[in-house]
């Protein structure tokens, strides 16, 4: 399969699993640790919980806008020259509403590494406003921590 195949299946998988709410089967195409990044807003993903919530967030935002068609389309992809194990690729995202954007389509620069037969999503930038699109939600700090804790942890970060 050319680069270009690999990553746009990678990309159908992915916006299916979102579509259909089904956030698990999204995790199992990420390598963790990764990240996500927008013009205004930056999360680094240590596990799949942590990546939860912005899934969750970004599912529930399309439903609100009214999206009835989420679309991801590679514009370009290929294997870096250093590492056949690694594609680096370009998509172009459209969330719409019958044929009226919800979203302004916005490119993607996304990382696939192949692990255990499998090729994953290994870091995401997106040519977009957080504060519009609702990509990224960052994670409560954990139940168990004290609020002296987290902020602590949350300054580590």
């Amino acid at each position: 399969m050319s680069a270009q195949d690999i990553y746009q299946a990678h990309l159908d998988a992915v916006s299916e699993a979102l579509w259909e709410h089904d956030f698990e089967r999204v995790l199992d195409h990420i390598s963790f640790p990764s990240f996500l990044e927008t013009d205004d807003a930056l999360l680094r993903i240590n596990n799949r919980e942590a990546y939860l919530p912005s899934l969750k967030t970004f599912r529930k935002t399309l439903q609100r806008l009214g999206a009835t068609a989420y679309h991801r389309l590679c514009r370009e992809a290929a294997f870096a020259p250093e590492d056949p194990n690694r594609i680096e690729g370009i998509h172009e995202t459209y969330a719409l509403a019958g044929t009226r954007p919800v979203l302004p389509p916005y490119l993607n620069q996304m990382t696939l590494v192949h692990k255990a037969g499998r090729w994953l999503g290994a870091g995401l930038r997106s040519a977009t406003q957080n504060a519009q699109s609702m990509i990224i939600t960052h994670p409560e700090p954990d139940a168990g921590l004290t609020a002296a804790a987290a902020a602590k942890q949350e300054h580590r970060k």
